[in-house]
């Protein structure tokens, strides 16, 4: 029974850092993009595919000990999925995603009426 609670301590423990790495490079990510810094593409690539591994740890409910393996795999498959054309346009389009999203820090434009389009339209009927 000791045994049985400390390996669920330590595999919620894997599971907590495992979602805090995600998130954390998600969010360097986009701090980086925003910043006009240099992202690392295999890097962002592997974050992806770690992520894709916990939602399928939890999808089937796989002990969160196998996101040990899974960490190094990432990397591996990150590379992998940059070698072909399909797996460049999902990355890129996930950091299109990533650096498009409103950050909650940052001053949201306000909108505004196209009051000059319609002014332009009543000019060229009055003349």
């Amino acid at each position: 029974m000791v045994g049985e609670e400390a390996v669920d301590i330590i595999s919620t423990g894997v599971f907590v850092l495992a979602i805090l790495w995600v998130l954390s490079q998600l969010v360097v990510t986009r701090r980086k993009l925003r910043t006009g810094q240099v992202v690392i593409l295999p890097l962002f690539a592997a974050t992806l595919v770690f992520l894709v591994c916990i939602l399928m740890v939890v999808a089937i409910g796989a002990s969160p000990l196998h996101l040990l393996w899974l960490f190094l795999l990432s990397f591996v498959l990150g590379l992998a999925l940059l070698l072909f054309p399909p797996g460049v346009k999902l990355t890129l389009a996930c950091l299109g995603l990533l650096a498009g999203l409103p950050s909650l820090d940052e001053p949201q434009p306000a909108l505004r009426r196209r009051i000059d389009s319609t002014a332009r339209r009543h000019r060229r009927h009055r003349h």
